[in-house]
């Protein structure tokens, strides 16, 4: 059931600065910034320009619907280096993800290990990325 628990100990920058890092480590720092934090670019660009392997479609929804945790750290947007609405929830389905209205969803989990992004494209995504 989604629900937001407490927000997080970490400005929107640095999870922002974080989740780059981390989730692109292997992708040009060029590419990044042409492609992803520039002006008119999102940060789920990240998967489809920087080709950084993860799953698509419903290979993601269904592997994001088996991964086990209790809290991940949700945000939103992702538009040019900008998220919002930053808060740790418990476990959610791929479907309730669906259902979430905002633009971009992005789910992390709390050590990095996993991202899934919806994206507000339909016919893009959503994207699993495991480390």
């Amino acid at each position: 059931m989604e629900k937001d628990i407490k927000q997080i100990e970490m400005s929107n920058d640095e999870l922002m600065k974080k989740w780059l890092s981390i989730f692109g480590k292997n992708v040009d720092k060029g590419l990044i910034e042409e492609h992803v934090t520039s002006y008119g670019n999102l940060l789920w660009h990240l998967f489809t320009w920087g080709e950084v392997p993860c799953l698509k479609g419903e290979d993601a929804k269904k592997a994001f619907d088996e991964l086990q945790y209790e809290e991940a750290i949700r945000f939103y947007d992702g538009y040019a280096s900008h998220i919002e609405k930053v808060s740790t929830i418990g476990k959610i389905s791929a479907k309730a993800v669906e259902k979430d209205r905002e633009s971009d969803v992005y789910i992390v989990a709390k050590d990095f290990s996993w991202t899934y992004v919806r994206t507000h494209e339909t016919g893009l995504g959503p994207y699993l990325c495991r480390i």
